[in-house]
This record gives C-alpha cells, structure tokens and sequence, in this order.
C-alpha cells in the first residue's frame, strides 16, 4: 500500500513539473520564434472551433460562448458566434463585415478604424502568432514547459495599452499553432480563447467571407 502511494504521489509530482513554465533562454527564445513563424508560414488556411470565456469585474459568473473560426493567410478571418448567441465577424482584406441573428449588417473599412486596426492585429496574433516579431507594438516574453510553449506579449502602443495589459498565447509543442490566447484588460477583467478540433490547409471558399 506505501508502494502504491508512493508511484502515485512520484508520477503527480512529475506531471506537475511538466506542466510548471520556465524562462527561456536566448537559445530557446530563438529556437521557439523559428518554430512558430515557419508554422505560421505554411499554415495557408485554418478551421477549428472555439470556446471563449469571458471574466468580468462586475458580474460573478463567466460568460461561456462557443462557435466556428475560418483563417485563410490572404487577410480572410470568419469568426462566427453559435451559442448562446448568433453573431458573425468577418475580415475580408480590407473590409470588416458584422451581423448579429436578425439584424441588419455591418460593414467597416478598416483604414478608417483604428479600433478596428487593433482588434484584428489582436486576432491576427491569436491565430498565426505574428506578434511573436513584432518589437515595435510588443515586449515578448517566451516561457517554455516540455508540454506547451508561452509567449507574453506586452503592448507598447497607446491605443492598445488602452485595452490589454498582457496577451497570452499558449502554443502546441507537436505542430508550433496556437492552443489558446488569453487577454488581460487593463481594467482586470479577462477573455480566454481556446481552440479545438483544427484543421490545416483545407480548402475555404471566398463566400465564407461575406456576408449577404
């Protein structure tokens, strides 16, 4: 019985270790970003499913969304609420398109938003991890784990120090894309998003980025 106690407690420990985040090295820093942004090079398309929690300040309990992500390298982003609600964000090049279930549609030249040029540098991030280079709108700091790869990217921008205080994104260490992207506010309230069920480089139709 202490034999069997004891493996347990021992493998516990050991999964515990595996999961806990080191600083990386320069070594390792340069060895993750050359991972991730040669993933991030091939990756032309991606789907998969999402699940967005959200934590605010004001209210007890967290708010719970699921839905349907479409990615195509050419600056197409589909990102399409299911539940509990309906509500559609698409960006096309240059143009963003909205719609909630029964209302009437949206549409944004992104040039003329800066908001709007921030939300999808965001979503660009969370996706293809292209912030990862970006030193002159984030501070990167990289923490590794024999699990999962972290990066840290700290805005240096006003307008976007106005709204995040740190992004997390949390990387597959078996094909280098991103698991989950977290997002502090400066006001402390909190958005996790993980991504399920990917598919890489299959083909999407350019009628999944528009809205009729």
């Amino acid at each position: 019985m202490k034999k069997l106690l004891f493996i347990t407690i021992f493998f516990f420990c050991m999964s515990l270790n595996a999961q806990q985040l080191f600083p990386a090295t320069l070594e390792q820093k340069q060895l993750m970003l050359e991972k991730i942004t040669e993933s991030s090079i091939k990756m032309e398309s991606l789907i998969c499913e999402f699940e967005q929690v959200k934590i605010l300040s004001i209210l007890e309990e967290k708010m719970i969304s699921k839905g349907k992500m479409y990615y195509r390298n050419d600056n197409c982003l589909r990102w399409e609420y299911v539940s509990p609600y309906i509500y559609t964000f698409v960006l096309n090049d240059k143009t963003i398109m909205m719609q909630a279930e029964n209302s009437k549609k949206n549409v944004i030249d992104v040039k003329s938003s800066r908001f709007f040029q921030e939300i999808i540098k965001i979503m660009m991030n969370g996706i293809n991890g292209s912030g990862l280079s970006d030193t002159k709108n984030f501070s990167v700091d990289y923490y590794w784990s024999e699990t999962q790869w972290k990066v840290h990217l700290i805005p240096l921008q006003k307008e976007m120090k106005k709204m995040f205080s740190t992004i997390k994104l949390t990387f597959n260490v078996k094909d280098y894309s991103v698991d989950k992207v977290e997002m502090e506010e400066q006001n402390g309230d909190a958005t996790t998003v993980l991504l399920s069920g990917k598919q890489f480089n299959k083909k999407i139709e350019n009628e999944k980025f528009v809205i009729d």
